[in-house]
């Protein structure tokens, strides 16, 4: 687990989870898939077919944009919302976060691949501002907004913020795009709806395989327009599937099972964080989550947690967490929690006993 690769092998015996949605292997997938009401749908060819117009429709009518495009993955349709604004605003520099996923995940594909300069605006630990915009001395190609920024914690843009991000770029005329990635998991933090967040951007990527469960693949909303011009980039950056209905039939699933239940999962972390809150050696981050992920700190170091965690699958058939992450200092880590469907079969209360008992087997072994 330090090393970020887990036990797949004994993770495959454990029955019970703290994170996600449970264990899933090739056999559940097909066996979903089986039970699938979309399953009977004609076979979508290179991205066209009823499964795969389902899917698009409900996602652009969840988050109020006029249309939607599937992408097999994140990384590409990112890459191709931003070469359109790039390519309408005829400007090639994009402003992100330093902690984004485009800029810490993906072997930088804007400077590298696509032409784009991509431009780290704010600190790494704090989302930034209208006022860090204000700053640059350089007319921007677009403007990227992750929400939630995971590298950083699972950390949100406040309301104000975002809707002022919003009233900056429109002002100066610069495209804005939402890495929503998580923005199902968002919104009972804000407290909107998908549409009232998505509102504020001129483009949003959401994802079907984090929070909603899904195989994989994604869509980018926004104008007929907009849609219309990423359609072609999906062809460039290899998204022309000839079939990929494992994906679509799973992501509707998910839209249907677990986006009703986000704010149950939200609430879930937030008492998981608050019972955490005063356990010797633990503290959750942020102290109240911004969604139904957030960071859980230890002091002890990654390999210590990992060996007792791993004793703990062994003896129990119980998986507390995929891996143990550095925080850079001595003797300090932390574990992502993911608040998911598996997470609710336990009580907030039990959750912050077995980690802290986790903590303790650590420090005896060390």
């Amino acid at each position: 687990m330090a090393t970020g690769f887990p036990d797949l092998t004994l993770r495959r015996v454990c029955h019970r989870f703290l994170g996600g949605h449970g264990r899933v292997d090739q056999r559940r997938w097909a066996e979903r898939m089986l039970a699938s009401p979309y399953l009977d749908d004609d076979i979508d060819i290179y991205n066209a077919g009823p499964a795969v117009q389902r899917l698009e429709a409900e996602s652009a009518e969840l988050l109020g944009k006029p249309a939607a495009l599937f992408f097999h993955k994140g990384v590409s349709a990112q890459l191709a919302a931003l070469l359109v604004h790039a390519e309408a605003s005829n400007r090639r520099v994009i402003a992100l976060h330093p902690r984004s996923h485009i800029a810490r995940d993906e072997k930088d594909p804007l400077d590298r691949l696509c032409g784009l300069t991509s431009r780290r605006v704010g600190v790494e630990h704090a989302p930034f501002t209208a006022e860090d915009l204000t700053r640059l001395a350089e007319p921007l190609g677009a403007v990227t907004v992750e929400l939630p920024i995971r590298q950083s914690g699972f950390i949100g843009t406040p309301w104000d913020d975002l809707t002022a991000i919003s009233t900056w770029a429109r002002s100066h005329g610069v495209p804005f795009h939402i890495d929503g990635a998580r923005i199902w998991e968002s919104a009972p933090w804000y407290g909107k709806s998908l549409a009232e967040i998505a509102a504020l951007a001129d483009s949003v990527y959401v994802s079907f395989y984090k929070g909603l469960g899904g195989m994989g693949g994604c869509v980018l909303a926004g104008s007929k327009d907009f849609v219309a011009a990423a359609k072609p980039w999906r062809t460039r950056l290899g998204g022309d599937m000839p079939t990929i209905f494992p994906y679509v039939i799973t992501a509707l699933d998910g839209l249907h099972r677990h986006l009703p239940r986000m704010g149950d999962y939200y609430a879930h972390a937030c008492a998981i964080a608050a019972a955490i809150t005063g356990w010797p050696g633990l503290a959750p981050f942020p102290e109240q989550p911004h969604g139904n992920s957030f960071r859980i700190l230890f002091d002890v170091a990654p390999d210590r947690l990992e060996a007792a965690a791993t004793k703990v699958a062994q003896d129990s058939g119980t998986w507390l967490a995929n891996a143990f992450h550095s925080t850079g200092l001595p003797r300090q880590s932390f574990l992502e929690l993911v608040v998911g469907e598996a997470t609710l079969g336990w009580t907030a209360g039990e959750v912050a006993e077995t980690l802290a008992n986790l903590r303790a087997a650590a420090l005896s072994a060390a």
